[in-house]
């Protein structure tokens, strides 16, 4: 029994090595693809209308109001520096939350022209794209977080980013 096992393991072995010698594309690499992502901010308005940020991003303001144009909001230039995620949709999401309690208060939904959707179509893609977040129209102290996920897996963030703090909005008393 013994060694008609041996015999298959052997025959078995020599049958894979000759396919391998035959087609040598197939024979395995040993190497893992490589996955990388970082995001690093490029540049940050602590306050800006909502207009600039669809100028920067080339989306026209046709079909937006005077009030929805004027709107404030923290504009983040994010540098996103993706390897090994060639043909997979990739999504820059943000979340906004209160200094110094951390409770999160806001976040982008996927309805809004503020997600910004990534395809990488080489091995290795780079792009600095912007992100606007509504100041909150309350006093204090804010901070953006800003997360890379894949469409298919938003909760599994690829990379990160946190804003500087910044203010929200204060109300002027007439």
């Amino acid at each position: 029994m013994l060694t008609l096992a041996g015999t298959i393991v052997a025959l078995v072995s020599g049958v894979v090595g000759l396919l391998f010698v035959l087609k040598p594309d197939l024979k395995p690499s040993g190497k893992a693809p490589k996955q990388a992502a970082t995001l690093s901010q490029a540049s940050f308005e602590q306050s800006a209308p909502y207009s600039e940020y669809l100028a920067k991003t080339n989306v026209p303001t046709g079909p937006y109001t005077k009030h929805l144009l004027a709107r404030r909001g923290a504009l983040v230039g994010v540098h996103v520096a993706v390897t090994g995620y060639e043909g997979n949709h990739l999504l820059l999401i943000w979340k906004l939350f209160a200094q110094p309690s951390g409770n999160q208060i806001d976040e982008s939904k996927a309805t809004t022209p503020t997600r910004y959707k990534i395809t990488p179509r080489n091995e290795t893609t780079e792009r600095t794209p912007f992100v606007w977040v509504p100041l909150p129209s309350r006093p204090g102290k804010f901070v953006a977080h800003v997360e890379l996920v894949q469409q298919e897996d938003p909760y599994q963030p690829l990379a990160t980013l946190d804003t500087s703090p910044f203010s929200g909005l204060v109300r002027r008393r007439s």
